[in-house]
């Protein structure tokens, strides 16, 4: 049974019954939204007789912004006693949900399972599923290892118009449901868990995760790569107060207002289109002299006229009250500095590789990707990179799904040469 959807009449009468409740402040056109609804949902079963959880819509009135105080989605607050005892938005993983509760509500015991799959993939984006579904068809028991949902990155993204087959595109977190849907089809499991620590050297191989320990006797590491900070003063802090990474997820909140978007690469170029049709203002700020993003995208944003470009300019201070209210910019030429005010700001910078605890496990480059080739193969025999977290020259959706199938080719003949 799925968890419930209120209104806002229900949570009031939730609020006056004094129970003990987990709220989900969601829409349908949140990709975040989306992302965390598995956990959610397991959460819910998990919890029952100790925690309701349910969700609110919060396109049901535009009034329920400013009546409930709710900025971003999705938002999670928990109640106790009629009161809000703590929120969290945004949360990355299933754990981080439950380390949210844990203060208040006891985490149940997790179950230990001694079974050895022959193959775990970490992370459930497209290079993972890809892998999934190659090693289910191929008669190979396997188990994904996903934080939140299907997609990873991906799921993230408004429409991809350029992976094949999708005429007219393709809606990220539909695609990668589709991509778990069809692995777990032929046989493939998911769990959805944080990893703690690596042992790849182990025989078998296991991963300490959030929900216990799990075995394998090859690994796949997809665990990709998640967007790069600015690395300025108070970001961190005002995340959620101005300072956003994802468009899609959040644009909806700069409706009329003025933003900026900084980057000059497709992302940052795709962000910008987006908010074009939903901002009054988009301020594109960019270090060098001309977009790094492709073509696709440059007519575009040429012909927008509520887009705004500034060259050769890079953030040097965030400027804010409760709120942000505007950016101190650098020109990198003069060194000469300006103040802009906007409501908002979006950074698409780049990403980083996920790479947290593999350190030591599996050479690294000195931008922290896994070292593999085109084999996927790592330094370690049985364990192999696929998508965004590998080293490679293109980092799509095209060049993951190719990994994924090449590590399961690997794989195979790894564990015929162990028998």
């Amino acid at each position: 049974m799925a968890a419930m959807n209120i209104n806002s009449a229900q949570l009031k009468e939730l609020i006056e019954s004094r129970k003990t409740f987990l709220v989900d402040f969601w829409a349908p056109w949140c990709p975040h939204c989306k992302k965390i609804n598995p956990a959610i949902e397991q959460l819910r079963e998990e919890y029952a007789g100790v925690l309701d959880v349910v969700k609110l819509d919060m396109d049901e009135s535009d009034d329920l912004w400013d009546d409930l105080g709710v900025e971003l989605i999705p938002t999670l607050r928990l109640y106790v006693d009629g009161e809000i005892v703590d929120s969290t938005v945004a949360p990355e993983s299933k754990a981080a949900i439950e380390e949210f509760l844990r203060d208040i509500v006891p985490v149940p015991k997790k179950k230990t399972q001694d079974k050895v799959y022959d193959m775990l993939v970490i992370g459930g984006g497209p290079g993972g599923y890809t892998a999934a579904l190659y090693a289910s068809r191929a008669g190979l028991e396997t188990l994904v290892i996903e934080k939140l949902s299907a997609g990873g990155q991906m799921a993230l993204t408004h429409q991809i118009d350029n992976y094949p087959g999708f005429v007219e595109g393709v809606g990220g977190f539909e695609l990668g449901d589709q991509m778990q849907r069809q692995a777990e089809r032929f046989g493939a499991k998911t769990k959805n868990a944080e990893v703690k620590s690596f042992h790849l050297n182990d025989n078998p191989k296991s991963v300490e995760t959030s929900e216990g320990t799990s075995y394998g006797k090859t690994i796949v590491l997809a665990t990709g790569a998640n967007p790069r900070e600015l690395g300025v003063e108070n970001e961190k802090e005002l995340i959620g107060r101005g300072v956003a990474y994802c468009a899609a997820c959040d644009g909806m909140f700069y409706k009329g207002k003025t933003v900026a978007v900084v980057g000059g690469g497709n992302s940052a170029a795709a962000d910008a289109l987006l908010l074009s049709r939903i901002a009054k203002k988009v301020i594109l700020v960019h270090r060098r002299d001309s977009l790094r993003a492709t073509k696709v995208y440059h007519d575009p944003l040429m012909k927008a006229e509520n887009v705004e470009m500034r060259w050769n300019t890079v953030v040097e201070e965030l400027l804010f009250d409760e709120r942000l209210t505007g950016l101190r910019l650098k020109d990198v030429n003069s060194g000469e500095t300006t103040e802009i005010a906007v409501d908002g700001v979006f950074v698409s910078v780049g990403r980083k590789p996920a790479t947290e605890g593999l350190a030591g496990q599996v050479e690294l480059d000195n931008a922290g990707y896994i070292v593999a080739g085109e084999t996927t193969q790592t330094n370690v025999p049985g364990v192999y990179a696929v998508g965004d977290v590998r080293t490679k020259l293109l980092r799509q959706v095209v060049t993951a799904v190719a990994d994924g199938a090449m590590a399961v080719h690997m794989a195979e003949e790894y564990l015929a040469g162990e028998q």
